[in-house]
């Protein structure tokens, strides 16, 4: 009995020293605790009130490009380029708040960003192009250009931040990177809304030259999608080695050059064809000396 007695003196005496210990730990740690919780409302208070004025300054800053001239891919790019400048700025308030220096953040947020500008420089590149193209604009969807550089052309289809896509005539994609566009000269056709197609055609010296021009410059005319308000134009292009090159201008709409080229090449070619006027094959005059009259050259320079 007094084993048992004794027992559970010792257990009792084992639980206060415990609760002894706990409460000179929980006294310890309460001004910790309390700087904690401290800690979490005013970052909860800044996280709530900082987020609320972003919302506030992005939709600002989409009225405002709302009404500008602005692309609508520039326009939302610069949204979300600026809504993470703002969240970084926040993060970096709320650091400071609770006493983190940002000093080394700011180190590491740039290292990383310099390692990734330099993993993607081609695409960074690209996509300052893309900006590029969206703020001057030098072409636009539906629009017919020419890289000049590789020699890529195509009406444009889609115009994206890092590539541009080209389909040519005969139904070809085509990807183009917009740092080529940006960095080289293109060709716009269709920026004036009509193209100039350019006919030529040979005749022979012996055709009547005042007659081949009215034949040419009256299926020119017959075009079915000419221009009526711009001139018709045929001149002399060329007097070559054997035919007379004949030059010729006409106007369209910069979705008909293609067919208005060739219906051109069409009509001049029957109108002529009515007309007996000659388009002439290449010729060369080949002069053969006889026989004897070369043996007769050999013996005299022999003689000589």
């Amino acid at each position: 009995m007094g084993m048992h007695i004794l027992r559970t003196a010792e257990v009792m005496e084992a639980a206060e020293e415990n609760l002894s210990q706990a409460k000179r730990w929980l006294d310890a740690a309460m001004p910790t605790i309390i700087d904690f919780g401290w800690d979490l409302l005013e970052l909860a208070l800044i996280y709530f009130i900082g987020t609320r004025l972003i919302k506030l300054a992005i939709r600002f800053m989409k009225r405002a490009l709302s009404r500008s001239k602005l692309d609508k891919a520039v326009q939302m790019m610069s949204v979300q380029v600026i809504r993470v400048l703002l969240y970084m700025v926040l993060i970096s308030v709320m650091m400071k708040a609770v006493g983190y220096e940002t000093t080394s953040l700011v180190a590491l947020i740039g290292s990383a960003g310099l390692s990734i500008g330099l993993a993607f420089q081609g695409s960074l590149s690209n996509f300052a192009g893309g900006v590029l193209l969206m703020i001057t604009k030098p072409f636009q969807i539906g629009d017919y250009i020419t890289e000049d550089t590789h020699g890529n052309s195509g009406t444009v289809v889609r115009l994206g931040l890092t590539y541009t896509t080209l389909l040519t005539p005969d139904e070809k994609t085509v990807t183009v990177p917009n740092g080529a566009l940006a960095n080289s000269s293109l060709t716009n056709f269709s920026t004036q809304g009509k193209r100039r197609v350019e006919v030529s055609v040979s005749i022979s010296y012996k055709e009547d030259l005042k007659k081949a021009k009215a034949v040419m410059e009256k299926a020119l005319e017959d075009v079915s999608r000419r221009l009526p308000n711009q001139p018709v134009t045929v001149f002399v292009d060329q007097l070559a080695e054997s035919a007379v090159v004949l030059g010729g201008w006409v106007w369209v709409l910069s979705s008909d050059y293609l067919s208005s080229k060739w219906e051109a090449n069409e009509k001049i070619k029957l109108s002529f064809d009515e007309q007996n006027i000659h388009i002439p094959l290449p010729q060369m005059d080949v002069h053969v000396l006889e026989k004897q009259g070369v043996q007769k050259a050999e013996e005299e320079r022999k003689t000589k």
